[in-house]
């Protein structure tokens, strides 16, 4: 196999990163990629998950560079990088400086010239603080005219900046001492867990400016950002891995797998027959009162075909009463005699983004919206919250005492699509969870569409088109959802529901953007497109395998790099391991039974095969094992 094809396997691009670097300068470590400074550490101890300079547009969407040069220099005491590019077809030059020495300093310099007026949501440094070590503990912050503020850093996730008008920033983090000072703006903080970013950002421009803005042509905006790290820190010991095993059963069931559906999403017959085959057919169907005649005529006959449920979230007109156009949507189910299970309607004003603090929709409200919908439906669950992030459904937290469940989604791409960025959104997930759990109360918890690409921008007027497929922010097509990848974050999202009594969630769609089914659609699919016998992506295998589930089971001996999900189905245990890293992970088991693994000499077998588990499960021979980047191990035993 060519390193071509592999990639594309693995992350479903022809695009290939830059190697990243990795530098020293005493006691400190970090990495260079793509132009950023990240994992910077003091010995052990990550202080600064990244320093970047990024330009993003009037969308919020990350301008890509054209690199023009870059220069690194390694020297017994430190190093010093440098970065020149331009974005926008030279319309704004940009040059990061980046330099360290075993004093234990850091200085970042970011430049960035306007050639002509330019306008944009965000140009200037980024600074991605770690979680573990930070969240719940003090930080001291220093003012612009010097004032010294005593705060603790959030733990529940902040709606709000928690940290406004900073000049500078003291830690201490599991020992060692940090210390920040920013020039050339007044910088403030947001928690990025609202969008599954695994950090808090501090950034400028403060968002009570105006945006867009515009950088005059001719205009040079410069920053300067000054990191002092210090203390006292022993090299970690390398710990041998432990044997994974399946622990006792766990009260909490599996959520139950849900497919988003729109009606471009929906399957033909033949492709209906697969989904049904696997079990993945519990549709939450997205609809408005103008479209659910035709919506929800589809979508009967999928249901009649598969015997399976559906869910309903209804995008409502906001200048209209709620009443008539519930109504209209509860007519069309019963005229094809479908019974909604779980209803959410919202006005469409809702699917964007509103800062707490910012002036809020008028006409129809969240409020009215569900009491209607309770009249609509009175055999379904009715839900509230939102049909876009966490992050809108935290800053408009539910009203609805009578709701019978909240909901939102998620996208792992709002502000990076590098793979590094886009698999740490795992980490975060928990923290949303318990969180929104936190909010809900006794009320249940159903997730919407979960997924790493977007499908509505909630912070701008579209998504990002992405024909080249390659790793966009805010994009609704990401190649790595029908990728190697994409099954593995499917898994490792799955996993990190455990403990938050979450009801259902959907990580894909039948067919699309976000779909388990192979389908010729928008955009060019290296490989696919060359490959018509390919009926499935990997993530089908992933739900495929879990669809089953029912009562979870404890999981022990699992190290972070991976992500690892046990639970009973009717007639079996079954236990699926994801490797959610870009390295291989030796792994050792304290289970036997049939297993197969999803990688990429599997790959064409398993797209090829909808049945691939069943056709290529093999006793275990060896309880040690080595599991490629982003490749996926499937366990069963029978009971």
């Amino acid at each position: 196999m060519d390193a071509e094809t592999r990639q594309i396997f693995e992350t479903g691009t022809t695009e290939s990163p830059a190697a990243p670097h990795t530098v020293t300068a005493g006691k400190l470590s970090a990495v260079i990629d793509n132009g950023a400074l990240r994992r910077i550490a003091f010995g052990p101890v990550e202080v600064m998950r990244q320093i970047d300079f990024p330009v993003r547009d009037e969308n919020w969407a990350t301008l890509p560079p054209r690199v023009i040069s870059e220069n690194l220099e390694k020297a017994s005491d430190g190093f010093r990088y440098e970065r020149r590019f331009e974005v926008a077809d030279g319309a704004l030059s940009c040059r990061v400086v980046f330099e360290a020495h075993e004093d234990g300093t850091v200085l970042a310099t970011g430049e960035a010239e306007a050639a002509r007026d330019f306008v944009t949501n965000r140009t200037g440094f980024t600074l991605l603080h770690p979680i573990y070590g930070v969240a719940g503990f003090p930080v001291t912050v220093t003012t612009p005219d010097g004032e010294r503020l005593n705060e603790t850093m959030p733990e529940a996730i902040s709606p709000a900046q928690p940290i406004k008008n900073i000049a500078g920033l003291k830690f201490d983090i599991h020992g060692v001492a940090l210390e920040i000072g920013f020039k050339g703006d007044v910088f403030e903080m947001e928690d990025q867990r609202n969008w599954s970013d695994a950090s808090y950002k501090t950034y400028s421009r403060p968002l009570v400016e105006p945006f867009a803005y515009e950088i005059s042509a001719g205009t040079c905006v410069r920053q300067q950002i000054r990191l002092a790290v210090s203390g006292t820190v022993d090299a970690e010991a390398a710990a041998a891995p432990s044997a994974i095993r399946v622990g006792p059963p766990l009260t909490e069931r599996l959520p139950d797998m849900l497919l988003a559906v729109e009606n471009d999403w929906l399957p033909t017959e033949r492709e209906t027959a697969i989904l049904a085959a696997a079990r993945l057919d519990r549709l939450l169907l997205r609809t408005t009162p103008s479209s659910a005649t035709g919506d929800i005529e589809t979508a009967a006959r999928l249901l009649a075909n598969t015997g399976g449920s559906l869910d309903l979230e209804i995008v409502l007109d906001g200048d209209k009463p709620a009443g008539g156009q519930l109504h209209r949507v509860a007519s069309a189910c019963r005229s094809h005699t479908v019974q909604p299970q779980h209803v959410i309607a919202l006005p469409s004003a809702y699917l964007a983004s509103y800062q707490p603090t910012g002036r809020w929709p008028g006409g129809l409200t969240l409020l009215e919206a569900s009491q209607a919908t309770r009249d609509a439906f009175p055999d379904a669950r009715i839900g509230c919250g939102m049909l876009t992030n966490f992050t809108e459904f935290n800053r408009c937290r539910p009203k609805d005492d009578e709701a019978h469940f909240i909901t939102h989604g998620n996208a792992a791409t709002v502000h990076a699509a590098d793979d590094w960025s886009v698999a740490q959104t795992l980490e975060t997930l928990p923290d949303i969870f318990a969180s929104a759990r936190g909010i809900a109360g006794d009320r249940g918890y159903r997730l919407g569409l979960t997924a790493i690409g977007m499908r509505t921008n909630p912070y701008g007027s579209a998504v990002s088109l992405n024909p080249d497929q390659k790793r966009m922010t805010m994009a609704t097509w990401d190649p790595r959802a029908r990728a190697l990848f994409g099954a593995a974050w499917a898994i490792g999202a799955l996993a990190k529901t455990e403990g938050f009594g979450i009801e259902a969630i959907a990580l894909a769609a039948p067919a699309g953007p976000f779909g388990v089914l192979s389908r010729f659609g928008e955009v060019a699919r290296p490989w696919y497109d060359d490959h018509p016998e390919a009926l499935v992506y990997p993530i089908f295998h992933a739900l495929r395998f879990v669809a089953g589930g029912r009562q979870r089971c404890r999981v022990v001996g699992a190290p972070p790099e991976l992500s690892v999900v046990a639970f009973v189905t009717a007639t079996a245990t079954r236990l699926v391991i994801a490797n959610v890293t870009p390295e291989p992970q030796q792994i050792r088991l304290g289970e036997s039974g049939q297993a197969a693994i999803l990688d990429t000499s599997s790959f064409e077998a398993a797209v090829t095969d909808p049945e691939w588990f069943d056709h290529s499960c093999k006793p275990l021979r060896s309880k040690s094992l080595d599991l490629d980047p982003w490749a996926i191990l499937f366990v069963e035993q029978a009971k």
